[in-house]
């Protein structure tokens, strides 16, 4: 199914069947700004430290991982490219927007045209701030006001065309106000498929099994990426949720990952885990849950190849 597929990485485009474990969902690189002074986690901008993450997650078995910081939001992209080639470990880079409470500079006083403009040429010429590497995925991010805001509307509807013109996966950032039925009917309306789109953090903003259930039927996949996160979702309330959604066939729909910070890099400091905590940690806890290996194996490594493929079918 993944034959002749490829991945856009930072250092090319590489087959999606060679990508072996990946993590859809996580920040490796980030640079000290507005997100900063929110939550000091929020940078890691320690050149030997995040390589230092990258490789002992390479030597754990990881393979590839989202970084899901787009441009104008702390992304340095000459920085991920750097640490792909010297640690081995596969970046996807990603272009499109977060909340407004981190960007850099104001996307929303662009026009659409605009906005669709550089998200394109960053997939499919080269990022802003290094022209040699291009993102392989686009992001949005559920805000204040939801698509009720002229500013939100045009920033997800330039994701949208985005997706629908260069053929990239999209990522998306929820809240708990989260309108998934109107974000979808959206992107439906401007082309994209929504087995194209790929919906993180419900498992702590929005545990609705049920709900759950009913997106990933719709096509959709859910990146569980609240894992260890103990102040938002215990790990039995998480291993739970992902036990009832194999239980309902639903393996083939789900990515897990972590959604690093600093507060939760071994290299940065945190004392219980690393960007290895789900090869070297919880695997063995999803074993010890009934989670059959062979969906552990689709959660870790098939469904993150056939989200991120470019053009997927």
């Amino acid at each position: 199914m993944l034959s002749n597929s490829k991945i856009r990485t930072v250092t090319g485009d590489l087959p999606a069947e060679q990508l072996g474990h990946i993590q859809c969902h996580e920040h490796i690189w980030l640079r000290k700004g507005p997100g900063y002074e929110l939550n000091p986690a929020l940078c890691m901008d320690d050149y030997n430290k995040s390589l230092q993450e990258l490789k002992d997650y390479r030597l754990a078995g990881g393979a590839t991982i989202v970084d899901a910081q787009p441009g104008g939001f702390g992304r340095d992209a000459e920085k991920l490219l750097r640490l792909s080639k010297d640690s081995g470990v596969n970046i996807v880079a990603v272009t499109g927007f977060h909340k407004k409470a981190f960007a850099e500079e104001d996307l929303g006083a662009l026009t659409e045209t605009a906005l669709v403009d550089r998200f394109c040429r960053e997939i499919t010429e080269g990022m802003t701030e290094c022209g040699s590497a291009k993102a392989g995925m686009v992001k949005a991010a559920w805000d204040d006001g939801g698509l009720e805001d002229y500013v939100n509307q045009k920033l997800f509807s330039a994701v949208a065309a985005t997706a629908a013109q260069t053929g990239a996966p999209v990522l998306i950032h929820t809240e708990k106000d989260t309108d998934l039925t109107r974000m979808l009917k959206l992107f439906e309306g401007c082309g994209v498929p929504a087995h194209r789109i790929l919906i993180c953090h419900l498992d702590r903003t929005i545990p609705d099994p049920g709900l759950h259930k009913e997106v990933m039927a719709a096509g959709c996949y859910l990146c569980y990426d609240s894992v260890n996160r103990l102040k938002y979702v215990s790990h039995a309330q998480e291993l739970a949720l992902i036990g009832k959604m194999c239980e309902a066939g639903l393996d083939e729909r789900i990515v897990l990952s972590l959604d690093t910070t600093a507060a939760r890099l071994r290299s940065y400091g945190a004392a219980d885990m690393g960007l290895d905590y789900l090869l070297k940690d919880y695997k063995n806890m999803l074993i010890s849950a009934g989670i059959p290996e062979k969906s552990i194996r689709k959660m870790y490594e098939t469904n993150a190849a056939q989200i991120l493929c470019l053009g997927g079918k």
